[in-house]
């Protein structure tokens, strides 16, 4: 048995469910399209290779990158936009009227925009865009520079810069206009190497100098001086020199020895009594000898 109130519930489901039914589904944002524009990031070509060529620099100086786009289209492009971003010890120490900056924690970011045509297979670059490193950056703090091109056209469909740099810039933070003057393209001396397949993201190396080690060098571990460095051990006594001794039997050739001491006086001695000896016999001889003949 159907009771009056099982009824007006079964009513009030199937206006629901028809209601549900004929309420059209909320409509999902739509996703702008995809850029038309063909751009490929580049920089400088390192000599003689193919591969891009990075920037060797000291603390706390700019850094002369050369951030660059070549259109690998077949139809010109009105205005282009390139979007900077550093890590670390870099930092934009110079803005420019025409870009738009934004930080966030250990990234600082910039939106810059240029009204020029870029006709087909052209090439367009800026040179140093306000880049350096900070007075105490370190190695490990430095990395590459990276920059990403879009058409001004596809850059305006998303809401322009300022609206992308606000998107970047840190959490409750907006993004801030440059003040100096506008930041400028130029065609480049050489052809713009990069990516591969062509890409509109690039990357500019950057590396820190270092002071150069010391080389070392040999340190004498003591000071030559004219007086003797030993200590002697014993207290120092005066020697007598030896008495000079009485010539050889060589004549001073070096074949003798010398006679020396006590001994040289008896010797003497000696010889003097014998010669005395000889002296009187010889007379008493020739006497007997005179008396003989006479």
């Amino acid at each position: 048995m159907t009771t009056p109130r099982s009824a007006l519930c079964a009513v009030s489901a199937a206006l629901l469910a028809a209601g549900l039914a004929a309420a059209p589904a909320a409509a999902a944002p739509a996703q702008p399209a995809p850029d038309s524009a063909k751009l490929a990031a580049g920089t400088e070509q390192l000599p003689p290779t193919d591969g891009r060529r990075g920037y060797l620099v000291g603390q706390g100086e700019d850094v002369p990158a050369l951030i660059g786009v070549t259109n690998k289209g077949d139809a010109p492009v009105d205005g282009v936009v390139v979007h900077i971003r550093i890590l670390n010890d870099l930092d934009f120490t110079k803005t420019y009227e025409n870009c738009w900056y934004g930080v966030d924690s250990n990234q600082e970011s910039a939106w810059c925009e240029f009204d020029v045509e870029l006709a087909p297979g052209a090439s367009l670059a800026a040179l140093g865009a306000g880049i350096s490193t900070k007075p105490d950056a370190r190695p490990e703090n430095i990395s590459s520079i990276i920059h990403f091109w879009r058409s001004k056209e596809y850059v305006d469909r998303l809401g322009g810069i300022q609206k992308l740099a606000d998107d970047w810039a840190g959490q409750g933070t907006s993004a801030v206009r440059g003040t100096g003057g506008p930041l400028t393209l130029a065609a480049p001396s050489a052809p713009l190497v990069g990516l591969e397949p062509p890409n509109p993201l690039g990357f500019v190396g950057v590396v820190l100098k270092t002071a150069p080690t010391p080389t070392p060098t040999a340190t004498p571990t003591a000071t030559p001086t004219a007086t003797p460095t030993a200590t002697p051990t014993g207290t120092p006594t005066d020697v007598p020199p030896a008495s000079p001794g009485a010539p050889g039997d060589d004549d001073g050739q070096g074949g003798g020895l010398p006679v020396t001491g006590a001994r040289t006086a008896t010797v003497a001695a000696v010889g003097a009594l014998l010669l005395l000896l000889g002296g009187a016999a010889y007379l008493i001889a020739r006497r007997r000898r005179t008396r003989f003949v006479a």
